[in-house]
């Protein structure tokens, strides 16, 4: 169940990545660890240079989202 549920959040990260490619700079934010993964991830896609912060931050609003980004 373990490697099932890894498959598929592997390829919802490469889908986030695909969506973000042309980002000049990237924040990522929200609860939990899944901000360290797309870390990593972004990484060996030598795209972790373009990492602008990292913030662990409560469950927002979608207005709150946008005033901090």
């Amino acid at each position: 169940m373990d490697n099932k549920f890894s498959g598929h959040l592997g390829k919802y990260y490469d889908k986030v990545i695909l969506s973000i490619g042309d980002a000049e700079s990237i924040f990522i934010f929200g609860p939990g660890e899944a901000k360290g993964e797309l870390e990593k991830r972004l990484g060996h896609k030598e795209l972790g240079g373009r990492i602008v912060a990292i913030e662990t931050v409560d469950k927002m609003t979608d207005h709150q989202i946008a005033a901090k980004v």
